[in-house]
């Protein structure tokens, strides 16, 4: 190889990449036929961010020489950078089509298709990838991103945790790690793995935020300050780490500096939808209701699923008592509307109904952050989205009985199905989430959990699937078709080993 050649080629190597594209500008002229100097002008145009050159330098190379597949796989990174994404699969194909092993291409290739949300088609690609060298680390990672968006956790961890054996400085690894076991209630680990993507990586702001977010959920709140101030530092135009800090203060009831955090997420991400519920929190917090509507309003207009505060809001607003609504964050508990507690309403099963529930894809329960255990199985939390026509007759239904039976209309939050075989059941637990402790909204007065049998299973058993309540505690034998509603925050846990499954409908929902 000529010595400038083989110059530019180190000049490369070592880092100095305009040097490197210096000295291949002259030999391109004196060697224009030579695919490799137009490949390496490519490659260094793109780490300096100049795609459309390198772009060019690299269909240069392939009129030279077709089968480099090198060049193929490299103008298919160009082209998915510039988001010419059919453009980079054909060259991605191209490439692999040259040499079918080559294990850059089949992995960039997936990430094209995950753009594309074709995710089965980048599973596909990953696992080949795996499949040509099980030791590459990135195709492991990449796999469990796309797990991650199935919601599959378990799977997820697996995968990180491979990616990490092989590269145990994988610092993306790690802190990907720590949200898939965060999401599964792992938190001690979860903590363990963030801070270890931070101790690979000390300017690592991602990891630093993640840090601060899940020390928010353990009640940590200096711990969780310090990290997210960290974050900011590193990262001034972190908008979700400005998110945090503005739950910190307001938790830690410093509204005012909690409304600047909030209003620096939005400035940075305009269309940030937490950012604008938290904001409109501070707002209701303040007793300003029409501001904090404005703010949910706009959090709605953005993505629609975000309407729980909004409606509430609304309806307190509405309320003949609207002046108490706005002076007394008490106000919630006189919402309560149980004639007892746990109410125990019938409805009759149609056969039809549990068959849907089968035919609907479900997901192991323990892939979740949910306390079902064992042998359980479910859907999502969604399940009133499903437009068969015997679901939303049961939407229906369970809607006018509820809303007659404790006289007041109701917004649903959660609506999901639970199949439970033997060795199932449910760890003790109640339906309040971070939202619902908050002091100035006093969600969790208004919330209530249902759960409707559709098929009790086999009850001539040791543990027959008695639902068992606590504070105070009451042991209730379910029978098809009974509904019973209780407040959630009350604790409650099955265990069932029936040889037959149980089947039932949970709703979680707020009076307004």
């Amino acid at each position: 190889m000529h010595k400038k050649i083989q110059s530019a080629i180190s000049l490369y190597s070592s880092g100095q990449i305009q040097k490197s594209l210096d000295l291949l500008k002259v030999l391109v002229i004196d060697y224009p036929n030579e695919a490799l100097l137009h490949n390496l002008s490519g490659v260094c145009y793109s780490n300096l961010g100049q795609l459309n050159n390198a772009v060019n330098c690299y269909k240069k190379a392939l009129v030279i020489k077709i089968d480099y597949a090198e060049v193929h796989h490299n103008l298919g990174v160009a082209l998915q950078s510039l988001g010419q994404l059919k453009e980079a699969i054909k060259s991605y194909e191209n490439s692999i089509t040259i040499n079918p092993d080559y294990v850059e291409a089949h992995n960039n290739l997936g990430n094209t298709f995950k753009e594309l949300k074709q995710l089965d088609d980048a599973i596909n690609c990953y696992k080949r990838a795996i499949s040509i060298n099980s030791n590459f680390a990135f195709a492991h990672y990449n796999l469990g991103l796309i797990y991650k968006e199935l919601g599959q956790l378990v799977t997820v961890v697996r995968c990180l945790e491979r990616a990490i054996a092989i590269n145990p400085n994988y610092h993306e690894a790690f802190n990907n790690l720590g949200g898939a076991l965060q999401e599964l209630g792992k938190m001690s680990l979860a903590v363990k793995s963030y801070k270890k993507a931070i101790a690979i990586k000390k300017d690592f702001f991602e990891a630093h935020s993640n840090l601060g977010k899940i020390l928010i959920e353990l009640g940590k709140l200096d711990r969780a300050e310090t990290s997210l101030r960290v974050a900011i530092a590193l990262n001034p135009k972190f908008a979700e780490a400005h998110n945090s800090l503005g739950n910190v203060l307001k938790d830690r009831g410093k509204l005012n500096k909690a409304e600047l955090s909030f209003k620096k997420a939005i400035d940075l991400k305009p269309e940030y939808v937490n950012a604008h519920c938290n904001l409109g929190i501070i707002f209701y917090a303040n007793g300003d209701i029409d501001s904090a509507i404005a703010s949910l309003e706009k959090a709605n207009s953005i993505n629609p699923k975000s309407k729980l505060l909004l409606t509430i809001l609304r309806s307190r607003k509405n309320s003949k008592n609207s002046k108490m609504n706005l002076d007394n964050v008490n106000y919630a508990a006189s919402k309560k509307r149980l004639t007892s507690n746990p109410l125990i309403l019938n409805r009759t099963v149609e056969p039809e109904l549990i068959n849907n529930l089968y035919e609907m894809k479900s997901i192991e329960l323990d892939e979740l952050r949910d306390p079902s255990y064992g042998n359980a199985k479910g859907s999502g939390y969604n399940l009133f989205e499903d437009n068969r026509p015997i679901i939303k007759a049961v939407e229906k239904d369970l809607v006018s009985m509820i809303s007659e039976a404790i006289k007041t209309d109701i917004y649903i939050e959660d609506s999901f199905f639970v199949i439970l075989g033997a060795g199932g059941g449910l760890n003790s637990h109640d339906h309040i989430t971070y939202l619902d402790k908050d002091s100035t909204l006093n969600l969790a007065s208004q919330k209530y959990s249902l759960v409707y049998y559709l098929s009790t299973g086999d009850q001539d058993c040791s543990e027959p699937g008695t639902l068992k309540l606590y504070n105070p505690s009451k042991d209730i034998l379910p029978y098809d078709g009974m509904i019973i509603i209780f407040p959630a925050d009350r604790l409650h846990s099955v265990i069932y080993n029936g040889k037959k499954d149980r089947v039932i409908i949970g709703i979680n929902f707020y009076s307004l």
